[in-house]
């Protein structure tokens, strides 16, 4: 008997919507993965790279909807490593039980090596494809498919508008 009342109560606790999600006050912690294969020319010259990028995050919700975070990413690629710290905003608009799209715009900077040289970084992008699923309260999965970006390294300009160029996968925790 116990078994089948302790099986009733998991099983209403993980079908309880996700209604009361993104509250004021509410705070997360998770991370994000990213994984990219780009491709940049000048002067008639193409090179393509690919890079990978692990980023612990932490945001907080300052109205119902509206979360303020920042993450702390590790890029390496066959040329570069960098550190930076990105702070960012997200509004959450629900679509589904669930399910929110979440645009966000992130505003950054760092330090790394390119190329054997010592660079700063700046960089600002808008992820216009960013969605989270919350099959409980307290765990949610994002995703990231289309974003514009601007990258400024040591007076090197370069932009993107991607459509799956940087997609990410990213997990919270929130409490």
């Amino acid at each position: 008997m116990k078994k089948i009342l302790f099986l009733l109560v998991t099983m209403a606790t993980l079908a309880i919507p996700a209604s009361n999600a993104q509250e004021k006050g509410e705070k997360y912690i998770g991370g994000n993965i990213r994984f990219a294969v780009s491709s940049s020319g000048s002067n008639g010259y193409m090179s393509t790279g690919t890079y990978f990028s692990v980023a612990p995050e932490f945001g907080h919700f300052i109205t119902d909807r509206i979360k303020v975070g920042g993450e702390i990413s590790y890029e390496v690629s066959s040329n570069a490593h960098v550190i930076a710290l990105t702070p960012n905003i997200a509004y959450y608009q629900p679509i589904i039980d669930r399910l929110y799209y979440t645009p966000q715009l992130c505003i950054g900077g760092g330090v790394g090596i390119y190329s054997g040289y010592e660079a700063g970084i700046f960089t600002l992008s808008l992820n216009l494809a960013q969605f989270e699923y919350r099959p409980t309260t307290k765990f949610g999965i994002s995703t990231s498919l289309i974003n514009l970006s601007y990258s400024l390294i040591d007076r090197t300009n370069s932009y993107n508008l991607g459509i799956l160029y940087s997609p990410s996968i990213g997990f919270h925790y929130y409490f």
